[in-house]
């Protein structure tokens, strides 16, 4: 669906090229992305079946000869009758044969993948910015005119290559002052040709204006009056520095998914996770900071592992709430089912019974295999097929979690009994150890990020024609826009750990990569050719990382963070020396006190609905159906 769209697009480009008069630069990109893209997707050299094909002559024959002769001389000391050969050579050459055939096979097999995994991969780089630039409209049309105006005029001052009349215009829309506009012009022109000298007249030709507009706009919008600030100095945004990620935005998208309320995360979520995704899938690596200890810290080991398993329970719980909504919207397409599409609004409760009773009322109409209804329906219950994995390894997460919260608890308690032991906590520290880690993805994890998307955005039905986005005949909304965003989060937790806390802080503390040059109707071979250079340009931000890492030596183990461990994590990742101080004095005076653990819950309702016996019931139709269509395809 998506590759038709694509194919159309790039012939419309190549049809006309002296009427887009494409630059060498942007072919350049172009190439190198379309090379990275089935750099990624080619599992394994392919050998040229001429090469084959004389490599097998020469083992039956020259070598076979040389090979049997050499062995009769030293073994008999005469020649190899000539019966003998004929028979090594038919046999190498029959072995050989065979061979070719098997190999021919799994070429075939395999270049088909290869082109199916090439198309997706690349759909995948095409899709994300445009969902990117669409839910950021979507954001914006939610705003008051005013909101929406500064908000433009702050996507403007983040680009890095903006024009000097951008700037003026962006300058304009944020102050109201027409002659600070100009101003901002003429220091981006002077600025641009490197006349650093005139654009200090400038700025302090208009100190007061300045003054004024960045004092206003300070109390209404601080972090757009620091972006305005900058501008006006003559101080423009670098693709080094990359773009700020949004805070917390993983966790308030687990947050929505596990909970089943939309309300929960924001469009801005969402863009956050079509750029996060945009720059793995091109190679981008972030690094992790983390640390280990030698000596018995068994209460710390308890502690990671607590958080993790209720991570991975809370990403598990999500996963059933997803697969529910996916069926829930699949039903919702087709009037035969009677699900309303305002069923998808409602809670996860209410939406699972008005889910079984639609399936009941599709298998009520014993609709024939071939028809609308009965290939819905058979679709249906391939998806409930999926929803009972899901529970499944829902109940095997809580089953984790529960052991987790019961070792925890036991530690925690005969610590508590110690508690009159001071300094127990240093006795168990032999030396703490920082090591750093990469977050990338590997090139077959790409492509199953790639698939799996692009499988949602099909059983969905999500088409994009020109530059929207269309469900069901509806231009994308706000409510689909964040299960989108939701759903590629559950995408990557597998593939990336992202429930992981300390995978979190990474990704939070280090700049997302700028991704300005990409605009609406650029090829999937530019973009990914941009983006894999984007991703290599954005500079690592190790500084804050290192003071996360230092507050959870503190806060959540309530380790001593030594003067040498300060010392080392200023010099060597930039941390702040002042906050280093703080934390350290926050150590010494909260070092008996305990760490929380952090708990998973969910409602009554939410289990009892796991167990209802329909559901039950359900779930057997939907592995029967399976298991018949598996054997008529056999």
């Amino acid at each position: 669906m998506f590759g038709r769209i694509r194919k159309r697009r790039d012939t419309q480009a190549q049809s006309a090229p002296e009427a887009t008069g494409p630059s060498q630069e942007h072919v350049l990109i172009e190439a190198a992305g379309r090379s990275r893209i089935t750099e990624v997707a080619a599992s394994a050299r392919r050998v040229p079946w001429s090469l084959n094909f004389l490599q097998l002559l020469w083992a039956a024959g020259p070598v076979t000869f040389l090979a049997m002769q050499g062995g009769y001389f030293l073994g008999f000391g005469h020649a190899a009758p000539a019966q003998n050969f004929i028979f090594f050579a038919v046999y190498t050459l029959l072995f050989g044969v065979i061979g070719l055939v098997a190999r021919f096979v799994a070429d075939a097999t395999r270049g088909k993948r290869q082109e199916q995994s090439r198309d997706q991969l690349r759909n995948t780089i095409d899709l994300l910015p445009d969902l990117l630039f669409v839910t950021r409209d979507l954001a914006m049309s939610e705003l008051a005119p005013d909101m929406r105006r500064r908000k433009s005029a702050e996507v403007l001052l983040h680009e890095v290559d903006i024009s000097p009349e951008a700037v003026a215009v962006a300058v304009r829309e944020m102050t109201g002052d027409a002659s600070l506009a100009a101003a901002a012009e003429q220091i981006e022109i002077y600025r641009r040709l490197g006349l650093r000298s005139r654009v200090g007249d400038l700025v302090d030709a208009t100190e007061d204006s300045r003054l004024a507009a960045l004092e206003k706009l300070h109390h209404e919008a601080p972090e757009v009056a620091e972006l305005l600030r900058a501008r006006l100095r003559g101080l423009a945004p670098t693709q080094e520095d990359g773009v700020r990620r949004v805070d917390q935005f993983l966790d308030r998208l687990f947050s929505a998914a596990d909970s089943d309320d939309l309300v929960r995360c924001t469009l801005e979520d969402v863009q956050a996770i079509f750029v996060l995704a945009f720059e793995l899938v091109n190679g981008r690596q972030i690094k992790r900071l983390s640390f280990e200890w030698s000596g018995g810290w068994q209460l710390g080991a308890a502690l990671d592992r607590l958080e993790s398993q209720g991570n991975r329970f809370r990403v598990a719980q999500a996963g059933v709430v997803s697969r529910l909504r996916s069926l829930g919207m699949l039903l919702a397409q087709s009037e035969a089912s009677g699900l309303e599409p305002q069923a998808l609004r409602e809670p996860v409760v209410s939406l699972g019974r008005q889910v079984l009773e639609a399936l009941q009322r599709l298998e009520d109409l014993e609709p024939e295999e071939h028809s609308p209804e009965g290939q819905l329906l058979g679709l249906a219950l391939r998806r409930v097929e999926d929803l009972r994995e899901a529970r499944d390894q829902l109940m095997q997460a809580q089953s984790r979690y529960t052991n987790a919260v019961g070792r925890w608890e036991a530690l925690r308690r005969a610590q508590v009994e110690k508690k009159g032991a001071k300094g127990w906590f240093k006795r168990s520290v032999r030396g703490i150890r920082v090591s750093e880690e990469l977050i990338e993805l590997s090139d077959d994890q790409k492509l199953k990020l790639a698939n799996a998307f692009c499988n949602y955005l099909s059983e969905l039905k999500i088409e994009r024609q020109g530059e929207l986005f269309y469900l069901g005949g509806s231009v994308l909304d706000a409510e689909t826009a964040k299960r989108l965003g939701i759903q590629l989060a559950l995408i990557l937790e597998p593939l990336v750990d992202l429930t992981n806390p300390s995978i979190q802080r990474a990704i939070y503390a280090n700049p997302a990569a700028y991704l300005g040059g990409l605009y609406v109707g650029m090829s999937a071979d530019a973009k990914a050719g941009l983006g894999s250079a984007m991703v290599r340009k954005v500079r690592q931000d190790l500084g804050r990382m290192a003071e996360w890492l230092a507050m959870r030596l503190t806060r959540i183990y309530h380790l001593p963070l030594s003067d040498s461990m300060r010392d080392f994590l200023v010099s060597r990742y930039g941390a702040n020396r002042e906050r280093m101080d703080m934390l350290a004095t926050h150590s010494d005076d909260e070092s008996t006190s305990q760490p929380i653990a952090l708990r998973a819950e969910r409602s009554p309702e939410f289990d009892a609905m796991l167990q209802d016996k329909d559901w039950g019931r359900l779930v057997k139709r939907g592995a029967r159906y399976l298991n018949a269509e598996e054997r008529r395809r056999r």
